[in-house]
């Protein structure tokens, strides 16, 4: 009797402990923030997402917000922005930005359109990236431009390209000239870095990969770069020049280093998190479950540490699906803080996509603070099995210090007459 009861003793003890194990963090930790759920823009019409970014757009202030809508995926219509210089306490009217981000090139469809943007304090600008994109077949040809505005971002200079080796520029006559469409591919990054000196930093993905055998056949290139940004006051421009190369095998990740993100850590290092993915639209499998990835530059960005797996500051691993994830230093607490999908079990992909959580950022170990990870939004019973709680935009509010989050519910009705829809949220963080 006492053998089979210490046997049992010792069977609950291992089956606890495995079950502890299995419990996602999120489900036990004390959270790191309080957050306000609201709905931002409701969609209009059947099939269609609508969406909304916000952004400082100058030294104090000044904000600019974008608005558009979606019926076919990454494609945005009606896109049209406004301004704020009290905070977005009153608005100027909404002015239109482009009806849609493809453009018709000799009968030619290229993708075109803005993305990450940060005000830049030493030249007075605000620069942003924009991106270049052509679908040849079933091949994604991609290249980064900057540009830069002097009034908020209501008028660009002309976009120059982030170079990283030699090729032609754009010919809008010939858009797809072999010596354009396979020369500097670059994907944009997720966010431009501002270090204390005035310097750029933003990394490209899915860049030429020279150690790829099947680099040109790739849907998704294998490989990503670190541009610094220095001004010139003779060419009242910014001199990009490129730094550390680095690439990931598809067995790692089947689409490669996708949507860097950088960061610059207490410490003076540099920290790129990427999204990774387990499955690549040739068929190609990743022999990992899904994850982020990330490197670390002791150098400003002219070497990175091979991409490897990001993790938990405990040393274990998290699930993470292939899905845009940001981080911020909050300006008061002095914390870093990423927001992401982490998932109780392996990812497919792209999904699922939730929850969407924040978590602090270890700064020494350059990892998650596993006690940190605290839910954002998740998925209830009543909504899309594939809603996703992504791609959205982030800022800190420079008068109450929340936190702002802006995203659109992709997926979010169950209803199939629904399929398509949409509606944008406003989530506003407060800090513990």
């Amino acid at each position: 009797m006492y053998r089979i009861a210490l046997l049992l003793c010792v069977f609950v003890l291992v089956s606890g402990l495995t079950f502890a194990q299995d419990i996602p963090p999120w489900k036990t930790n004390s959270p790191i923030a309080d957050v306000k759920k609201e709905l931002y823009r409701k969609h209009d019409r059947p099939g269609t997402s609508v969406l909304a970014s916000m952004q400082y757009v100058g030294p104090g202030l000044e904000r600019r917000e974008v608005q558009s809508s979606q019926t076919l995926d990454d494609v945005s219509d009606d896109i049209v922005a406004r301004w704020s210089s009290d905070n977005g306490k009153t608005w100027s009217e909404f002015v239109k930005v482009q009806p849609s981000n493809n453009i018709n090139y000799n009968g030619v469809t290229v993708w075109e359109g803005e993305a990450c943007s940060v005000y830049a304090p030493k030249p007075g600008v605000l620069v942003q990236m924009w991106l270049r994109q052509i679908q040849e077949g079933k091949l994604y040809h991609c290249w980064t431009y900057s540009r830069y505005s002097r009034d908020a971002g209501r008028t660009w200079s002309t976009p120059k390209q982030l170079r990283y080796e030699d090729g032609e520029d754009f010919d809008p006559n010939e858009p797809m000239k072999a010596t354009y469409l396979d020369r500097n591919e670059a994907y944009i990054g997720s966010n431009i870095e501002v270090l204390p000196d005035g310097t750029l930093l933003h990394c490209v993905a899915h860049a030429n990969a020279p150690g790829d055998p099947k680099n040109n056949e790739r849907i998704w290139r294998m490989g990503s770069v670190m541009f610094s940004g220095v001004w010139d006051d003779a060419a009242q421009d910014f001199v990009w020049t490129a730094g550390a190369h680095v690439e990931i095998n598809p067995e790692m990740s089947a689409r490669g280093l996708m949507e860097p993100e950088v960061v610059q850590l207490k410490d003076g290092r540099i920290l790129v998190v990427w999204r990774g993915s387990t499955e690549g639209w040739d068929g190609t499998k990743a022999t990992i479950p899904g994850r982020k990835f990330f490197s670390v530059s002791t150098d400003g960005g002219k070497t990175l540490t091979a991409p490897g797996e990001w993790k938990y500051d405990d040393g274990t691993s998290f699930y993470s699906p292939s899905s845009f994830h940001r981080m911020i230093r909050h300006s008061v607490t002095g914390k870093l803080y990423w927001f992401g999908n982490i998932t109780p079990e392996p990812p497919a992909g792209n999904m699922p996509r939730y929850p969407l959580v924040i978590a602090e950022v270890d700064e020494e170990k350059a990892a998650l603070k596993k006690s940190t990870v605290t839910v954002v939004d998740d998925r209830q019973p009543d909504q899309g099995k594939d809603i996703q709680f992504s791609n959205f935009s982030l800022l800190e509010d420079r008068e109450t210090h929340a936190l702002e989050l802006y995203m659109t519910l992709y997926g979010q009705f169950a209803d199939p007459a629904e399929k398509g829809a949409g509606d944008c949220y406003k989530y506003v963080l407060t800090i513990r």
